[in-house]
């Protein structure tokens, strides 16, 4: 009789320990993987080189958002950075002014598609990626979505033995007949 009380008693306790996998703090709505991936089924038409020089080039700005090292993150961008209006310098504000009003980053980036213009001087590189940039926010200590992409298209250029980002593609989404909006997306 005693182990059917206990039974009764630490099975629902058990079952919640393990379907929150041990978690006290609410889960983000979206899981963030953190990192820099390859698409299982992603279409690579670049050499073996190539694709490890840009995967290592997302990994060095994740490594910097993630440690809030301002020079070391604007060191991804190309010198001629543009997009929407942005340039290297106003994203230099706009990433300083994120790093004050947020902690803890994390950010993910799927590759999809990796296409090279090597013919090009310099050579440029089209890199379609799915990916979000999380943070906890200072004024309210709540884990939210900064930014986040499907299937955008990023343009790097071969600048000063790196690459590095120089805008990103977009296509205008129609919200009613007569009004468009534009994606946010101008991180990375």
């Amino acid at each position: 009789m005693l182990n059917h009380w206990r039974a009764v008693i630490w099975t629902p306790i058990w079952l919640v320990v393990v379907m929150q996998g041990c978690q006290l703090g609410p889960s983000p709505s979206v899981p963030d993987l953190g990192g820099t991936y390859i698409a299982h089924a992603a279409n690579i038409q670049v050499d073996k080189q190539t694709m490890d020089e840009i995967m290592a080039a997302f990994k060095r700005a994740e490594q910097a958002v993630l440690h809030q090292d301002l020079d070391a993150l604007m060191a991804f961008y190309s010198e001629s950075y543009q997009h929407r209006g942005f340039t290297k310098d106003s994203m230099r504000i706009e990433w300083e002014n994120l790093f004050h009003e947020y902690h803890d980053f994390s950010s993910t980036h799927v590759f999809s598609s990796i296409t090279a213009e090597s013919d090009q001087t310099p050579p440029r590189a089209q890199v379609t990626c799915t990916g979000s940039l999380w943070a906890i926010s200072n004024a309210s200590n709540q884990r939210v979505n900064i930014d986040s992409w499907l299937g955008e298209v990023h343009y790097l250029t071969y600048e000063h033995g790196a690459w590095r980002i120089r805008g990103h593609a977009w296509e205008p989404i129609i919200v009613r007949k007569s009004q468009i909006e534009h994606p946010p997306h101008p991180y990375f």
